[in-house]
């Protein structure tokens, strides 16, 4: 046989590696010095390469996720990978849909996203979409890619591995796991030894950290393209927070009717949970748990524009009581709507005024008392939520909080003080926009999912929640939009953000994959929604977040904190963070060694129990 041309290490999921160098995008000292750095090619914390081993640590109901970096010698024809199973205690096998296999693409970053020229990892090539595997569950490729065309100076393909760990005790009881990674090609094959020790408790099947990705496009696709949306959100325990939903609206005040058929249709499988069934191809965490909330339509004109809901009204705000009269009427058909099914019941239900959104004047005030006081009337207070979107004032919260519910407070905004005191006023608070800024300008960011930043400011967010007893909101997870200056053409958004990673401009920022967690399916013609790397991570701290709750609910919540806050060393966010880029450790390993510490607690108390 010739000579093998390729060799294979491993790494965890809070890292990214260069097809170029083969070092870490993250190996940056100069940035952080924290940063992970060294010989980890022979060994870091999921892999040992004089074993030849990767060592996994997970609870039954939750995703545990490697790579594996294939890297070339010398040109190779093709090098294939497949992954069957584990096999653990009495012959139990995790294998089938439960293993799955993914090849990286790569997206360029050719210039810094706006605001981050010190802490972006600079330009360069991406590891970012994940392609699923063959229908045989192998990936196979070459190197350099024939298709990424990254050229002859790829030396390295990433493959990424996701192991769900089914959450009956009797399909993974605890124990050690072990199975076998096959690499190959016309040169040799390799073989990879996986084990995973599986603890004995489950992560929830409920989504504890509260919170959404706001979206715009999904109700804009078919109904059961939109599912599909909505099962990968499900399946990465995050929630769509889709506004705009509304049934049709016939006649004004008294008159007013509400058709809910195509509503109906559309959305009642997510409120009974079934979309997350077997009946629709679902498998994985929250099976059958519908969604945690959903936005009502309600909504006023907008910035001197006709088109609120459930009735419109000119650019001069003053409504009479025909205006009212159809509020509540839509009010009261809403509430009988949703009161039917006592599953529908459990879903949250949230009322944002989106035409108030970030809205800072005397007028805008009182109009977010005036409808707040509408809708309790019509609705009944505390049947819903009333949201406030912005970072408003203590002065100008002393007048809004009796009639707020829900405040998402911008993380430039989040004075800490000021949120506890309203918070101890019965006002929940949610967090959005950037995890870590440069400068003030940055709160511009509804979210910084940036390709460019490390993988610690998506796996921070559920960490954050925890440190901050908050919620949080994001803006957009499948944000694509057209580059006109650049491209000189009407519409090229799919490909340009399949090929560079830049995806969004506003006046002078750009940004690379804002809002950008999950490709739509048109750029690889499946019609499928296809995750990143980034979307992994920001699942690696939704589920860390459970490890914590699960701590606090065994009467272990003070060592819950206690791991959290050797991670994020300060209160996040906020006047005192605008230029406070090291408000965590900043070497993933850490965050893994406090993960492990977490789940051999809760082991420990499982087995006492």
């Amino acid at each position: 046989m010739e000579k093998m041309t390729f060799r294979v290490w491993a790494t965890g999921d809070s890292v990214r590696v260069n097809p170029i160098t083969g070092h870490y995008l993250e190996d940056r000292t100069d940035i952080h010095k924290t940063y992970p750095t060294g010989n980890y090619q022979e060994i870091n914390s999921f892999w040992d390469a004089s074993r030849e081993m990767v060592t996994l640590h997970g609870a039954r109901n939750e995703f545990v996720s490697f790579q594996i970096i294939v890297e070339s010698i010398e040109p190779d024809s093709k090098v294939e990978v497949t992954f069957d199973s584990l096999v653990g205690p009495e012959g139990v096998k995790i294998g089938d849909k439960n293993i799955a296999l993914f090849k990286a693409w790569y997206s360029k970053v050719v210039d810094c996203s706006n605001g981050y020229e010190e802490t972006s990892l600079g330009p360069g090539w991406y590891p970012d979409a994940l392609l699923p595997a063959d229908e045989d569950g192998s990936v196979s490729f070459t190197i350099p890619s024939n298709i990424n065309h990254i050229g002859q100076s790829q030396k390295n393909q990433t493959v990424w591995i996701d192991i769900y760990i089914p959450r009956e005790r009797c399909e993974a009881p605890p124990g050690v796991y072990q199975g076998e990674i096959q690499i190959s090609s016309l040169t040799g094959q390799k073989t990879i030894k996986v084990l995973l020790k599986v603890w004995d408790f489950d992560l929830p099947e409920e989504i504890h950290c509260r919170g959404d990705i706001w979206n715009g496009s999904l109700k804009r696709m078919e109904p059961e393209q939109e599912l599909l949306w909505y099962q990968m959100a499900h399946q990465h325990r995050f929630h769509p927070g889709v506004a705009g939903y509304a049934p049709e609206v016939t006649g004004t005040g008294n008159n007013l009717r509400l058709d809910w058929t195509e509503y109906d249709k559309r959305l009642s499988r997510y409120f009974d949970g079934s979309a997350f069934t077997e009946k629709y191809g679902y498998w994985g965490p929250g099976y059958g748990v519908p969604i945690p909330h959903i936005q009502l339509p309600f909504d006023c004109n907008k910035r001197g524009r006709t088109g609120g809901w459930p009735a419109q009204i000119g650019p001069e705000w003053k409504p009479d009581a025909a205006y009212e009269a159809s509020w509540m009427e839509a009010c009261r058909q809403t509430r009988e709507h949703f009161d039917e099914d006592p599953t529908w019941r459990k879903v949250g239900k949230i009322v944002f005024i989106g035409a108030l959104d970030e809205s800072y004047s005397e007028d805008a005030y009182n109009k977010m008392v005036y409808y707040s006081k509408l809708l309790r009337k019509g609705l009944g207070k505390g049947w819903f939520q009333y949201r406030i979107d912005g970072g408003y004032s203590g002065s100008a919260m002393s007048k809004l909080h009796p009639y707020v519910e829900l405040w998402v407070c911008h993380t430039a905004g989040w004075d800490h003080p000021k949120m506890m005191n309203f918070r101890g006023k019965g006002v929940e608070t949610w967090f959005y926009g950037p995890m870590v800024y440069e400068r003030r300008a940055n709160s511009a960011c509804g979210s910084n999912t940036f390709t460019d930043l490390d993988l610690l400011v998506n796996r921070g967010v559920g960490w954050a929640a925890w440190k901050l007893k908050s919620g949080y909101c994001e803006w957009e997870f499948d944000a694509i939009y057209d580059d006109k200056r650049q491209l000189q053409r009407p519409t090229v958004p799919y490909e340009e953000a399949w090929t560079r990673a830049k995806n969004f401009r506003s006046g002078r920022n750009e940004f690379n994959g804002s809002g950008l967690l999950i490709f739509r399916g048109e750029l690889n013609a499946s019609g499928k929604p296809i995750p990143t790397i980034r979307l992994k991570a920001h699942r690696r701290g939704m589920q860390d977040y459970e490890y914590f709750w699960l701590l606090r609910e065994v009467g272990k919540g003070a060592e819950a904190d206690k791991l959290m806050d050797s991670i994020i060393t300060t209160i996040p966010f906020g006047r005192d963070n605008w230029e406070n880029t090291d408000i965590w450790i900043h070497n993933p390993e850490t965050w893994d060694e406090a993960r492990i510490k977490a789940g051999e607690l809760l082991h420990s108390v499982a087995e006492i129990h």
